[in-house]
């Protein structure tokens, strides 16, 4: 199995290809045996996975789907390791692990393998349903935010943003309430954000400024547009509440 057997070698299970006709360790070697393709490119024959072998049975049966048998390769184990291991820990049917698998199916498919960057799985990991759909949407458009801002002459400053209009279809997220908030985390991860359009608009009362308008549109990074090309599943809107 080449690389395969050096993931298992790397994880603390000790002889673990002492016994392969013992227990649960037999059982993943046959499911490698006897499953699709996919499973010879993902699988490695570790004990671990055997608790939950009918479950991975099917993740890799809906990888195997998705790519020719024809195109498929050996993925590198510095992708399926961490994907592996965190499909462990995300309900079956969430947009999170159809992300982990889209992200298995580019490692093993030899025709887009060149799309499974290594720092997708860890970026999955940490992003919520909400902030996988943001992404999802902002890659179809981009959607203008208008803010305020109160200008006070005693002491030359502005006050905080005040949010005028959110084209933002906020009300499809599970928790409206944190958009801002997942926003600067897509940043962080150097996904996606909001920048400035355009200078400040300057407001007047009574000949004198009291604010500024600023307007600023959501935008992807490069390594967002190809996480999103990778991962991103094409039809997202089953997943919403």
């Amino acid at each position: 199995m080449g690389w395969l057997e050096d993931i298992g070698k790397s994880l603390p299970i000790e002889k673990i290809y002492d016994d392969l006709a013992s227990g649960a360790v037999s059982e993943v070697g046959d499911l490698a045996k006897n499953t699709v393709k996919a499973a010879r490119c993902v699988l490695a024959p570790i004990d671990y996975l055997a608790t939950q072998q009918d479950r991975f049975q099917r993740y890799l049966q809906r990888v195997n789907d998705k790519v020719p048998e024809e195109q498929q390769v050996n993925a590198h184990p510095q992708i399926v390791g961490p994907v592996m291991d965190n499909l462990k820990y995300v309900e079956e049917e969430s947009v999170i692990t159809e992300m982990f698998l889209n992200l298995l199916a580019r490692a093993i498919d030899q025709e887009r393998v060149n799309e499974a960057h290594p720092a997708f799985a860890n970026i999955i990991s940490q992003l919520s349903p909400d902030e996988a759909k943001m992404l999802y949407y902002f890659e179809r458009k981009e959607y203008v935010l208008k803010q305020s801002s109160t200008f006070y002459p005693s002491s030359n400053t502005f006050g905080p943003r005040n949010t005028t209009s959110n084209k933002f279809p906020v009300e499809r997220l599970m928790y409206p309430q944190n958009y801002f908030m997942y926003l600067d985390h897509l940043h962080s991860l150097n996904l996606a954000g909001m920048w400035q359009r355009g200078n400040q608009q300057p407001t007047y009362a009574g000949g004198q400024q009291n604010g500024v308008v600023i307007t600023s549109a959501t935008q992807l990074t490069p390594f967002g547009e190809l996480f999103i090309k990778a991962c991103i599943p094409e039809d997202i809107e089953i997943y919403e509440k």
